[in-house]
């Protein structure tokens, strides 16, 4: 079992548990794998994330076409901006962090209203701009529940500077704590706060049975770990006795897990994830078991 350290363990590798997922591909009636995208699906990329490969496009094309599979990606991107990177309409997508979601073949739905927060949005967009505008190499876009400033092609010294300035932009102007502040590898972010993609993946989770469903969620970003939490609580939810999730001291060893948390990360690092990849090749070849274990068995 794993080691557990304050609420957090050190997750095993996939490889070690390929009986494991075999037995709790087989005992659920539907699975959702949720999966993702930049660091987890494709590399991080100068910047930006990288574009997906081919295999892995026909790998995921594959796995939603299992009829008990339920495939979402998901991504600080626009549902529009992934939906024109995969191009699979099968595929359910999950975007701005959790903001918007479409379902597979569905149409796009945002579970939040962004309410009055709209207009702090553009009042710090239009200050940002003032603030930053000698920068010519720092980008800022409203996506309508964030502002978000990118800094990816800048020095360290204008990186710095214009993150700060964002920074305190940003406490100036959100008197009420609305917003949240979000910092990623080459971009700052204010966010409306209370909804993350943990709260997105209990969403799409909500009408799921948990007598009968597998949930996978795949990531790398600290974020992620909002939705590992998330399946813990879904597979917690409304039942006496919690199905087991992989790492639980007190399971059985003929136990089914019902929530498969997996970190992406070169090495294994505490976490609330169960198990874990070294990076995209081997998500890959993840998915590749998946489709070959599904295929058997579904």
């Amino acid at each position: 079992m794993a080691v557990r350290t304050t609420n957090l363990m050190y997750p095993k590798h996939v490889s070690e548990e390929i009986d494991l997922l075999s037995r709790a591909l087989g005992g659920a009636y539907h699975v959702y794998l949720f999966a993702d995208y930049g660091g987890t699906l494709v590399p991080h990329g100068d910047g930006t994330d990288a574009e997906p490969p081919r295999d892995l496009l026909h790998r995921l094309e594959q796995l939603s076409h299992v009829e008990s599979f339920s495939i979402y990606v998901v991504s600080g991107r626009t549902v529009d901006e992934l939906d024109g990177l995969l191009g699979l309409g099968d595929v359910g997508l999950i975007g701005q962090g959790g903001f918007e979601i479409r379902k597979p073949g569905g149409a796009i739905v945002h579970p939040v209203d962004v309410g009055s927060v709209g207009g702090l949005l553009q009042h710090i967009e239009l200050e940002a701009h003032g603030c930053l505008c000698s920068h010519d190499s720092v980008r800022i876009v409203n996506s309508g529940f964030s502002v978000a400033l990118t800094h990816g092609s800048c020095d360290c010294d204008t990186a710095r500077c214009a993150t700060q300035c964002f920074s305190d932009l940003v406490r100036s102007l959100d008197k009420h704590k609305q917003l949240e502040v979000m910092y990623g590898r080459s971009s700052i972010e204010a966010r409306l706060a209370g909804w993350r993609k943990g709260d997105a993946v209990g969403h799409v989770l909500r009408d799921a049975s948990i007598d009968d469903t597998l949930a996978i969620y795949i990531g790398d970003a600290v974020t992620d770990e909002e939705a590992f939490e998330a399946l813990g609580a879904w597979a917690g939810e409304g039942v006496d006795e919690a199905p087991w999730i992989l790492g639980d001291p007190d399971a059985e060893e003929d136990s089914v897990p019902r929530a498969l948390p997996i970190l992406v990360s070169p090495t294994p690092r505490p976490t609330t994830a169960s198990l874990f990849v070294r990076g995209p090749h081997e998500v890959y070849e993840f998915l590749s078991s998946m489709t070959a274990i599904a295929t058997a068995l579904m």
